[in-house]
């Protein structure tokens, strides 16, 4: 301790005075309890569970991968099923000690320092008394454990900028904010999932909106708040689309990832016997990747996949500089490869040789081979996982799965980072029972038809929940229609629903889960580490005014996202610009994978009337560039579509064919791809288990071994009218 709650300053020590080198500083809040409160429209802020556990497993992440000394404050409340959340008052994240820690913050903090702010609760609206600041009349604020004394404040939009504002302006640190919470939102139906904001408002009520008389002073005069809101603004784009988030302005100064847009719900669910928040798993995955040098783009990317192959309807937002540097701070690389140093049998534990130096953090998972093994896709040669349980400096132990022969363990074996780029194959259904349907309608008899169906028709790759929060749900409407929702139990868009008593009804339920799982782990196909990434610039251009379909793509200016998508409107056209720097020609494929869970070739584009091209890719010769010139459609009747464009390069001949699909509605679910190809690359394999009669893997890893010479990148494309 140093003063502070919960404060963690590194062995050098973290005063006032200059070390050497800058220290990395960061200030987590994690909220599970709050104290009993009521809003005026009878909402309230339950307590959760996963906010607590978000934090401790940021911390471990922080301490695995930065390389500068740190300084870390907590501000926790455990959710203890008591009338507090234990530890010390001078640890709770009441208003006052979270004004108080980000004042010692601020106060620590010296020129160059990288800052870190993460928050995971509930998020919250109130009036605004800055209306001229705020067109919509409200400020976004994070929800401090107390709210429910009539006394409390929250901490609004404004405070946390004019943090931001002195952090890096009179500070010139660069910082980092990641809010796992929302302000937006409804009830959730399903397992073990719960939103991050007020619920069970009366109806016709604004359902998050607390009208309470408070005290309206923030953490600095009112002119020095419009101050720096004001300055915030103006280093930014000036966009503010309530499409996408509002908690903050987009500055170029900081970088903000939330938990999704304004009009989505930030989601916790519980998976491996944990609560947690849906952004904040995503976000330390997306931190296992092994390399050192990161930026905020390629990180978003991995992140936005892991969400919305969950998720669709939380979409993260990134606002800021997508090509700084994630935490402003070189990572220290994660070892992929490790050996094993010791065996203890009766335990069934082992000793690994990873630990803090390696960027190991507790909970990683290794696979376990056979001594001598290089080719790490051959199963047979998997002796089992181990999860890291204690970590040392530079080495750990780590627990055998249940199942796995100890005694085929032995030191010097080969041990191989596998939660890395891992994608479930075996994804959890629910079949939701609901109250609120007529008896006439006979759940038990339908639902009935849905699990038998899966255990005859799921091929392996569907089961039915087991104390975890699913991938899937399964309800009935109350036309007697199947629908099928994701966890948090809002009904998947456009996927349709499907009469109960129609021919093959059941099958035909389960042949869209098989699609849409099917078409989300292509959607979270995130680059091997690979030299080739650093090798190619891939980026958006707009063409140049006088530009015409019937010539050349050249020129054209970047085109920059708003909370990490780009927006077109109908029948707009876009440059694909991929710079090859490397001394080798790429091939290169761009796909979309559409909002009606299709997904077609864009580049080598299709004859008419075709789905597939006659090409398999395109290539960008050595130390060349090329531009791909794509258009954007949007169907009648409709105001908006979604697209992610995905762009896959290799140095090696390859088939990317076989990831197109249909539409779910297509009278043909599956591929039609023919297995033609010679290739046997990671992503070959991926297809082969996706394409099989009868899965029987959990996961699949397109990505064998590190230096594979192939990559990918996604852009987010909404098409709207104006």
């Amino acid at each position: 301790m140093n003063g502070q709650p919960n404060h963690e300053p590194d062995d050098a020590g973290t005063s006032s005075a200059r070390d050497t080198s800058p220290t990395f500083r960061a200030l987590l809040i994690g909220i599970d309890f709050y104290l009993p409160n009521r809003l005026p429209n009878d909402a309230t802020y339950m307590s959760l569970r996963g906010c607590v556990s978000d934090v401790e497993r940021m911390v471990d992440v922080l301490r695995a991968r930065i390389t500068l000394p740190l300084d870390i404050t907590m501000l926790l409340a455990r959710n203890l099923g008591g009338g507090e959340p234990g530890g010390p008052r001078s640890t709770w994240p009441t208003y006052d000690n979270m004004k108080g820690a980000l004042d010692g913050l601020l106060a620590r903090t010296q020129p160059g320092d990288p800052v870190y702010i993460h928050y995971s609760g509930h998020g919250g609206r109130v009036p605004t008394k800055f209306t001229n600041l705020k067109p919509g009349g409200v400020d976004e604020t994070l929800v401090p454990m107390d709210i429910g004394e009539s006394l409390t404040r929250y901490l609004r939009d404004l405070d946390i900028a004019y943090y931001l504002d002195a952090l890096t302006a009179k500070k010139q640190a660069t910082v980092t904010v990641v809010l796992d919470s929302c302000h937006s939102g409804g009830a959730t139906r399903g397992v073990d999932v719960a939103p991050r904001c007020a619920t069970n408002a009366r109806e016709g009520t604004d359902p998050t909106l607390d009208t309470t008389k408070r005290p309206t002073d923030g953490v600095a005069p009112d002119d020095e708040l419009a101050a720096a809101w004001k300055r915030a603004e103006a280093t930014g784009s000036g966009r503010r689309d309530v499409t996408t988030t509002t908690w903050l302005p987009e500055a170029r100064d900081y970088v903000l990832l939330a938990a999704c847009r304004d009009v989505e719900t930030a989601i916790e669910e519980r998976e491996g016997g944990r609560p947690q928040g849906v952004l904040t798993t995503a976000f330390i995955e997306a931190l296992k990747e092994p390399g050192d040098d990161q930026t905020w783009k390629t990180l978003y990317e991995r992140v936005l996949a892991l969400v919305h192959s969950k998720y669709p309807s939380q979409t993260p937002q990134l606002l800021g500089q997508g090509a700084r540097q994630v935490f402003g701070s070189k990572l220290r690389p994660v070892v992929s490869t490790v050996r094993v140093n010791d065996v203890d049998v009766a335990k069934r534990k082992v000793k690994l040789g990873a630990g803090q130096v390696t960027g190991t953090p507790t909970g990683a998972k290794f696979g376990i081979y056979a001594p001598g093994t290089t080719d790490f896709t051959q199963l047979d040669r998997r002796v089992g996982a181990a999860t890291v349980e204690r970590m040392m400096a530079v080495e750990s132990w780590a627990s055998l799965e249940e199942g796995a022969a100890i005694e085929s363990v032995k030191p010097g074996a080969p041990a191989v980072l596998e939660d890395v780029g891992s994608i479930e194959l075996r994804r959890a259904v629910n079949l939701f029972h609901r109250d609120d349907l007529p008896p006439a309608i006979d759940q038990d008899r339908a639902l009935g038809a849905v699990q038998a169906e899966i255990k005859e028709g799921g091929r392996g790759f569907l089961e039915l929940v087991a104390g975890e929060t699913p991938y899937y749900q399964v309800a009935l409407d109350k036309d007697s229609r199947y629908e099928i929702w994701d966890a948090s139990g809002k009904p998947i868009p456009n996927v349709g629903t499907v009469a109960i008593d129609a021919p093959d009804a059941a099958k035909v339920v389960i042949d869209r889960l098989i699609h849409l799982l099917r078409y989300q782990t292509i959607q979270e196909v995130a680059a091997p580490l690979s030299g080739l990434k650093d090798r190619l610039r891939i980026e958006l251009l707009a063409p140049p005014p006088e530009w015409s379909m019937d010539k050349p793509a050249q020129g054209g200016t970047v085109i920059e996202p708003s909370g990490g998508t780009y927006e077109m409107k109908p029948d707009a056209w876009v440059f694909v610009h991929v710079v090859n720097e490397s001394s080798s020609p790429v091939n290169v494929a761009v796909i979309a994978l559409g909002d009606d869970w299709g997904i077609r070739a864009l580049e080598p584009p299709p004859p008419e009337g075709s789905m597939f091209p006659t090409r398999r890719y395109s290539t960008v010769d050595a130390k060349k560039e090329s531009r791909f010139a794509l258009q954007f459609f949007l169907s009648e009747g409709r105001a908006s579509s979604t697209d992610v464009v995905k762009i896959f390069a290799t140095v090696g001949d390859t088939d990317f064919l076989w990831l197109l699909h249909r539409p779910i509605n297509d009278p043909v679910t599956r591929s039609l791809t023919t297995r033609d190809t010679a290739a046997h690359d990671a992503l070959f394999r991926l297809r082969e288990a996706l394409d099989a009669d009868e899965n029987d893997q959990r996961e699949v890893r397109p990505r064998s071994a590190p230096g594979e010479d192939w990559t990918a990148t996604q852009f987010r494309i909404v098409t709207k009218r104006t």
